[in-house]
């Protein structure tokens, strides 16, 4: 026999003034979230609804449920709403952010917790804070606890004096602010099999210094993103995304600014965290797996078609993405683009819709490192396109490589030329990839020959573009 769980929702995204008034950033509560054993229910607050600011999650938005509470029945992927879904560790026995929480609940007495019974336990103490603009806490008390008993922003160098160990890495908790590195960050939404930690950095850049992730505007800081390198799980992998991300700033995608680093002698990238403004606010931000799956069935972050994402945004009851036709060109360059630099890796996860006031678009370029370096990660394309390798009705043959990006390109909305002038344009821009490629120092020679051959052999397919 079990118990409905309750939980509360907040938020810090901050409510324009009035007036040309400064942004008002007081932590509000937007709602209560109720879990049964058949149901996920959440119920906006009356209050929040007055504030006009986005709620959970772009299908769940107040504009259409208003005081109508949520519901949405509990299957073998979502216990909750994929929005609230997110901000816990996948079940995998390797997720270097799940284990650090199960590792924090065993000190607390809570051990052998399994399913969604470790699930809830690690969204209670590690749902807020993290990437994104939902926070999620027990009930108000801890809330308010939280938010309201925030330290004194400080920058500490990196020394052994720390006694700064990766195995002993516990989360960023209420009650451990005495150990500061021991506390540097909640990373429940930061998802995938690289570890990643929730950092502060000064403004200017990386120099050795490293503080807890903001709670409140801070001045002279940046929060981002530390990716450490499992040097025998993905040898020279921060070398290959600082190089990708290098790329795709040359071809005109906004990217975050990074650094190439080393913590501890563990090669890293800190990278800055696109969810935040200049005022280390949270800035509404939303998967495009998030969204596609609170209104689908989806099991896993690619089950799906790129030329469905496109369709999606022309016909999607919600509101997606607010310039249709330039959210559309922006996915056929990035699909186009990472086929070039050999990322068969640009799933739903990988691609998010931010909110800046009124405009809805695709988010900064994160995650775009090449995986094709990897055997275990050596796929063309982690999603269909363009119906590429498939028989389709009345044909005798399968649709072709060029055949299918011309068919992704028009399901994008654009002709053969506007197509070819884009295939064209990032085909020259990344001529001389495969020679950068082979000038890395980190990467082995095994997965430079293998990135390069496989960038090579794609190359060879565009020929008769």
């Amino acid at each position: 026999m079990s118990t409905d769980r309750e939980a509360v929702v907040w938020t810090r995204l901050p409510q324009p003034g009035e007036n040309g008034a400064a942004a008002e950033h007081t932590p509000r509560r937007m709602g209560r979230l109720y879990v049964t054993d058949r149901e996920c229910r959440f119920t906006y607050d009356d209050g929040f609804l007055d504030t006009g600011l986005p709620g959970v999650g772009l299908v769940y938005a107040p504009e259409y449920f208003g005081r109508t509470t949520i519901v949405r029945e509990r299957s073998e992927r979502f216990d909750l709403l994929p929005p609230l879904q997110s901000l816990i560790p996948p079940r995998d026995s390797d997720n270097f952010q799940r284990n650090l929480a199960l590792k924090y609940l065993a000190r607390q007495g809570k051990t052998d917790l399994k399913g969604f019974d470790a699930d809830w336990e690690i969204l209670k103490i590690s749902g807020h804070g993290g990437i994104g603009h939902l926070d999620v806490f027990a009930d108000d008390a801890a809330a308010s606890n939280w938010y309201e008993n925030t330290p004194a922003h400080q920058l500490h160098h990196i020394t052994d004096e720390l006694s700064f160990s990766l195995k002993e890495f516990m989360t960023w908790f209420d009650d451990d602010l005495d150990v500061l590195i021991q506390t540097v960050g909640p990373t429940p939404s930061v998802g995938g099999a690289i570890p990643k930690l929730l950092l502060s950095i000064p403004n200017s850049g990386w120099d050795g210094r490293i503080g807890l992730p903001t709670r409140q505007p801070t001045h002279g800081v940046t929060d981002v993103v530390l990716k450490f390198e499992q040097t025998t799980r993905y040898p020279g992998i921060i070398e290959l995304e600082a190089l990708a991300m290098d790329v795709h700033r040359e071809a005109g995608f906004e990217t975050p600014r990074y650094w190439l680093c080393h913590f501890k002698d563990m090669p890293a990238l800190a990278v800055e965290r696109f969810d935040r403004d200049t005022n280390n606010l949270p800035v509404f931000t939303e998967t495009l797996f998030s969204v596609l799956a609170s209104g689908a069935p989806l099991t896993s972050h690619y089950d799906y078609r790129y030329d469905l994402i496109a369709r999606a945004i022309d016909t999607s009851p919600v509101s997606i993405v607010t310039h249709h036709a330039e959210a559309k060109l922006h996915l056929f360059k990035r699909f186009i683009l990472s086929l070039l630099t050999g990322n068969g890796d640009l799933h739903l996860e990988n691609l998010s819709i931010i909110a800046r006031g009124e405009e809805r678009s695709f988010s900064s370029v994160y995650d775009p490192a090449p995986m094709r370096a990897y055997s275990q990660h050596d796929m063309l394309s982690v999603m269909p396109f363009g119906d590429y390798g498939e028989m389709l009705e009345g044909r005798d043959k399968p649709v072709n490589f060029n055949e299918a990006i011309s068919r992704f390109a028009s399901a994008c909305g654009l002709n053969q030329r506007q197509c070819d002038e884009v295939t064209h344009h990032f085909l020259n821009l990344t001529a001389t990839y495969p020679d950068r490629v082979g000038e890395l120092q980190t990467v082995p020679e095994e997965n430079r020959e293998r990135l390069i051959q496989r960038v090579n052999e794609v190359r060879a397919l565009f020929d008769s573009f």
